[in-house]
Formats: C-alpha cells, structure tokens, sequence
C-alpha cells in the first residue's frame, strides 16, 4: 500500500510487536495540512522516516539515500516531512538510480511519523551477517537515540550471535548487552522472520528494560538459496581447535583425492566422474582457523550410492550429524549408470576386506622404505620427491578406508537393530556385543606404553632408552592431536614419551590395576544365532579395520610431519624462514615454492606474520558446529574480541551411551589436552576427543563429549578400556565445570550433576 517500510511496520504492528505508535503521510498529501490535523491528537517529539516505494526492496534497498529525523518537535514537523521528500532529488539518488536502471519518475515518497522513543541504548539487528554467514546474527548498539549507528558516528559494539549454537562475541570497548538482553533481542528477531521473512535489517531501541522495533527491511544482498554449508560433525574428532595452515592445505588435497577415488570405485565412469570435479575437490573447508566438512557436497557424494536415501540416515547417525536435514535433489545419472552404482557398489563392498589388507601390506612397505630413506639433511628438493613417492603411492589408493566406513556403519547398524529386537531394555547389549566381538588395532599403542611403563623401575638406563626408542619406532606418531601436521608426537619431540611414562609411574596402583585389566582374558559375548554371528563378524571387522587404518593414518601423517619439519629445518637454516616451526603458517603449495624460487621469501614471511596475527584472533572466536555461508566461506578479521561463555543450569543431560559402567566423579573439563596433566580417578568433559586421547583414558574414571558418535574413536576405545564414556551431549560444556560432581551411565547415557563446584556459578 505504501513503501515497504511503512508496509512492514503496519504488519509488525497487527501481528503485535512493540512497535512505538505510527501514522504514515502519503506521498500525495499536503504536509502542512495533515500535520495541522495530526497535532490535535499527538504531541510528539517524533522520528520523521522515510519510506519511498522502492526503498527497502527485494532487490534495491536505497540504505542511506533518503533523510531520516529524529527527536522532531511538533513545530517543526512539516519542515521535516518536506525535507524528507526533498531527499528523492539529491545527486547521490540519481546516481543509485542510474546504476540500477531506474528512473526518477518511478520515485514515490511516503513519510512514516512514529513517536520518539527515548532510548538509553539504540541500534541495528541484522537477523543474518551481511557480509554473507547466513546463521549469524549482528548486533550493533549504542548508548543513546543510536543516530549514529547507521552512520558510524556512534561509539558502537558489536555483537556477533551464532544461531545454531547460541554462542556470540562482541568487538567493542563496552559490553552494552546482558547475556538475558541478547538472547531477548534474538528471540525478538525470530518471530519477526516469521511475519516478515528471513534476512532482516531491524533497527530498534531500548528503554527501561524493554525493547521497541523502529522499522524492519530485508537485506537485499542475501538470498540463501544454495548456502555453503559447513559442518564440524566428526572431523572435529580429527581436527580439534584450531589447524595450521599447512594441515588444512594437506587435508583438503587428501580428502579431495580419497572421495573422488570413491567416487571412481561407484562410478567406473569417468565422464561421469569429472562433472563433479568442483565437488571433489570442496569436500572440507575451513573458516577462522578451524576445518570443517562442505557437508552439501558429501550429500553429493553419497547420492552415488544405491539406495542412498536409505545410507544417509545410518551415515548422518554414525558420524554424529545434528542437523539431519539436506536437499533431497537426485544426483542425475542416466539409467544404465544408475544400475551399474548397483553392481559396482555391491562388489566393491565385498571386496572391502580384501582391499584393505592389500592396503596394509602397501603401507607397510611404504613405511619402511620411507624411514630408511629419509634423513635430517635432506634438501628441499629431496624431501618434496620424498612426499610426492608417499602422496602417489598411499594417499591415491586411501579411499578404500571411506568404503570401509561405510561398510562399517551399515553392520554396525544392522547388528544394534537386530540386537535390540532380540534384547529389548537392555540398551547396553549392542556396546557389550561389540566391544566382545572386536579386536582392535589401535588398542596396541596404548598396551605397549602400560607395558613400557610397568617393566619400567625395573629397567637399565639402558633398556630404558632401548625400549623407548624402540616405542617410538613402531608408535612414535600416536598423541594428541595426531592429525595436525604441526602437532608434537613422540617422534618429533621424544621427550613427550618421558613425560607420559612418569605420569602413569606417579600411581603405582592404579598402572598395576590397568596393566592387569588390559592382560586379562575378555569375556566372550553370548552365543547369538547364525545371522546375528555372521552380521556382528562383518561389524567387527569393518570396526578392527577402520581402527588399523586410523593407526596407519597416524604413521602417513607423522612422515608428512617429518618431510615438512625437515623442509622448515633447511629453511631456516638458509635464512629463508625466521624459525623452522614458521613453515606450518604455509600452505603446502607456498612451501614447495620456496624450494624452486627463494625469491618469495619476503613474501612469504609478511604473509605467516598476518596469519599469526589472525590465528591470535581465531583462538579468541567461539568454536562453531556448523557455519553457512551465503557463497564462499572467509575468515573473520576481527579487532578485539570478547566471547562470551554461556551457561547451561540444567542437571539431566542426554547422550549416546557408547561403553557400559556407572560411575561418580568429579569433572575435569578440557579444552586443550595438552594441559591435561592430572586425570586419575575423574570423569574427562570435553568437546571432542581424538585418537591420541587413548593415553588419557587409561587412568580416567569416564569420558563425555559434546561431539561423537557410536564409531568414534572415543567410543571404541573407550569400551576396549572398560572405561564407562557417553558422546553426543548436547549443551555438555555450558552445562558443567571443573569440579561438578557427577553420576554418569554408560549404559543409558544419562548423566547426573549431583553437585555444583562452589564459587562455579
């Protein structure tokens, strides 16, 4: 009827938002007359507004083309009703009309007069980041009528909300919101999309502890309509915090070679395969220093499969994924290719046993003759062919371990729906039968470090550096954060494998306990009938092969380590870099090219001195599940940062139970585990866990993540160990602190807080 601001705030107003009391005078009014009218029943101040028909537009918005006016006294009011239709001639609006291929005479002026709110805090609420992150919302305030806001006059903070974790921080020198005022805020904008529609611009103000909506308009450069969806389900598991450049430059060229590998094995097409080349090569991401999958492209992926519509549930379950829904668009492939996905993939999967043992006797060798090739003075050159034989010879043939995984959760989840027929309301029986049935790889590491420890007091300070040297050989690449190049292991820094020894020595009961539990024989699982047998041998053969490959994983990764540590070593040497660690600020490609020209050298130091800036930035940013972006994923390059630590008071929380045992103990929450000194006889609380966390497990007392699944890493463990371990929580960090006391079920995964550290809260 008017122009759409006036438009949005009738609606906002019927729908029964705090919008301040309004009139809008036409375009064709006469001004003196009506406000002549209008005064009898009003007495003002007023804010003067805008709202041209083709302002705030689906396509054109007109922001800051038109005069808005505050505070307005009642004699003055048509003046500035009059200076608001004037602002339709001024230059820079024939400028935006030329550039957008519109003409003057289109222009339609209505006026909106709206009582002046008398605000201690105003400003705008952006319901998604302009910039393009489609799941944040922006807030900017600032103290007073907020005039300034707009312009950037204004002192302002601003205020960055993820909306699907509830997690925000704030750039600004005062923190001018509660934590009550922002999710209010938020809440607010919520059901304004509803009446509205997404992607809002919502000016407000605040007075007295309530909140008014001054005016509402869409953001014209967002439409959503394909967003880059980033997803940190599982490979947070790998790639906890943040990552280096150097490890996000490796794991986007494995991973895009392992998927389009998998995707040749469904395939045997190539035609077919290289439509889909983009996709293979986004299949992970990353955003402010953290990697995350492009979950829209696994999708993708995935839609090669037969009878996909079926896998991706059992998928999304295995690998912890929350938000469930995806397009359900079909990948187009003729009839004939469709039918052959079916027999390729029907013996590909039989084959998967077989591939994966050819796979193993290939690394194998590749180890070796790695190891006895490689030594420290080793050129660049050198080590790049060095890299290029590992790369050409392993990584090209690593995609039959995704086909593995995926033969994995499929009888994994045959044999719990099954078992859970055959047991109903014992909910723990599919762990028990498991864990019974499974021989795991990745148990070897952490029994030969309980092993290493207890012969220890009894060693030679011979044996000892025999024995360790001989741990390091055969396990050195097993730690925290194992997957991250610029991690440290036992190898790379050897007197890790000291420090670990001597915590494990500082409880002689408790190493007596676990060498002796890890020694005795396992207990068998129950006889099950001939089809739970033959479902639960292929479960616990994908899950043992799966967990040799995560091993192996570790070794590929730990001679990447060593070939890029010693690139960083030459580097420094020749000057090139200030530090030999600086070479995991590069990517791969940028430290290949130091080898062939020294002449980026200068470049390449500004460029990690930037980028070490930005990481100090990103370790200050929350850590987000999932992010969408509008097109490309970026970086935030933010100035100061505060985040904000949000608190959960529930005392239930829910997850996915993964090893059997009741247990209470006190929290221990861990954000880095590298500073987990002291775990003994505690129930570990943590985000996610990886691989490395093996060693930790041994002396805690449980395991709960936020992050997980029922074929995480943790969980597998976890149940070899006997040590009770739920994943999957939602809220878990904002819901518990170190020293809660706690009563955890392995069995149910319900998980009780008993009692609130004091001074916590």
């Amino acid at each position: 009827m008017y122009g759409a601001k006036a438009d949005n705030l009738i609606k906002l107003k019927e729908a029964g938002f705090p919008v301040p009391d309004f009139t809008v005078v036409p375009h064709e009014e006469d001004a003196e007359k009506f406000v002549t009218e209008f005064l009898r029943t009003h007495a003002g101040p007023f804010a003067v507004r805008s709202s041209c028909n083709l302002e705030d537009g689906e396509d054109q918005s007109f922001a800051g083309q038109f005069a808005t006016y505050l505070s307005v006294p009642p004699e003055n009011l048509s003046e500035k009703i009059q200076a608001c239709r004037e602002s339709l001639k001024q230059e820079s609006v024939r400028e935006y009309l030329n550039q957008n291929g519109l003409t003057a005479e289109t222009l339609r002026m209505d006026v909106v007069l709206q009582d002046m709110v008398q605000a201690d805090r105003a400003g705008v609420l952006f319901t998604a980041n302009p910039q393009g992150i489609l799941n944040e919302s922006v807030i900017v305030v600032a103290q007073g009528l907020g005039e300034g806001v707009v312009s950037g006059r204004a002192n302002a903070t601003t205020y960055y909300y993820q909306r699907t974790d509830g997690l925000y921080y704030y750039e600004g020198e005062k923190d001018l919101l509660s934590a009550e005022e922002v999710e209010k805020l938020i809440a607010l904008s919520k059901r304004v999309e509803e009446v509205l529609g997404p992607y809002l611009d919502i000016e407000f103000a605040m007075a007295s502890g309530e909140v008014f909506l001054l005016q509402a308009r869409r953001i014209t450069t967002l439409h959503g309509e394909a967003p880059l969806i980033l997803d940190n389900s599982n490979i947070v598991e790998s790639y906890p915090g943040l990552s280096l450049p150097l490890t996000i430059s490796f794991v986007e060229m494995v991973y895009g070679g392992v998927f389009r590998g998998v995707s040749r094995r469904v395939l045997k097409n190539d035609r077919e395969l290289n439509k889909h080349t983009a996709v293979f090569q986004n299949m992970v991401g990353h955003a402010n220093g953290r990697l995350y999958y492009k979950i829209s492209n696994w999708y993708t992926v995935l839609k090669f499969l037969p009878m996909h519509q079926k896998i991706i549930p059992v998928w999304q379950e295995m690998m912890g994924v929350h938000q469930k829904s995806y397009d359900a668009e079909e990948v187009e492939l003729s009839p004939l290719v469709r039918f052959m996905t079916y027999v390729n993939s029907v013996y590909e999967l039989v084959s998967v046993p077989r591939h994966l043992k050819q796979l193993e006797k290939k690394f194998a060798q590749v180890n070796h003759d790695f190891y006895e090739t490689y030594h420290e003075d080793m050129t660049p050159g050198e080590l790049i062919a060095l890299y290029e034989q590992i790369r050409k010879d392993l990584l090209d043939a690593w995609d039959v371990t995704l086909l593995n995984d995926t033969y994995t959760f499929v009888f994994t989840a045959l044999v719990k729906k099954r078992l859970a027929k055959k047991h109903p309301g014992d909910e723990a029986y599919a762990n028990r039968y498991i864990s019974g049935i499974s021989n795991i790889e990745s148990m070897k590491p952490v029994k030969a470090m309980i092993d290493l420890a207890h012969d220890y007091p009894k060693l030679s300070n011979a044996e000892k550096e025999q024995r360790k040297a001989a741990y390091v050989k055969e396990f050195g690449d097993r730690n925290l954060e194992e997957l991250k190049l610029e991690s440290k292991t036992f190898r790379s820094h050897p007197e890790i494998l000291e420090e670990r020894l001597q915590s494990y020595l500082s409880d002689p009961d408790r190493l007596e306990s676990t060498w002796q539990e890890l020694h005795a024989e396992k207990a068998k699982p129950q006889k099950e009938d001939i089809l739970t047998r033959y479902l639960g041998k292929r479960c616990a053969a994908g899950i043992a092969g799966r967990e040799t490959s995560r091993l192996n994983r570790s070794r590929v990764y730990g001679m990447v380590r060593e070939i890029f540590r010693g690139m960083g070593k030459a580097y420094a040497k020749e000057g090139l870099l200030e530090q030999a660690e600086d070479v995991f600020y590069l990517t791969q490609e940028e430290a290949f090219s130091l080898a062939e020209n020294a002449d980026h050298a200068e470049l390449l130091r500004q460029r990690i001195d930037e980028r070490k800036a930005d990481y100090a930035v990103f370790a200050k940013l929350p850590a987000y599940s999932r992010l969408l972006f509008e097109a490309k994923e970026f970086d935030k390059h933010a100035g100061t940062v505060t985040a904000h630590e949000k608190r959960d008071d529930a005392k239930l929380l829910q997850g996915t139970p993964c090893s059997a045992g009741e247990v209470t103990a006190r929290a221990l929450v861990i954000t880095k585990p590298q500073d987990a000194k002291n775990v003994a006889d505690q129930i570990l609380v943590t985000k996610m866990t990886d691989p490395g966390w093996v060693f930790l497990l041994t002396t805690a007392k449980g395991v709960i993540s936020e992050k997980g699944s029922l074929l995480s890493h943790t969980a597998i463990i976890s149940r070899e160990l006997g040590v009770p371990s739920i994943v999957g929580v939602e809220r878990l960090l904002e819901s518990i602190q170190t020293g809660d006391l706690l009563r955890m079920d392995g069995n149910t995964g319900k998980i009780e807080i008993l009692e609130r550290q004091h001074g916590m809260r």
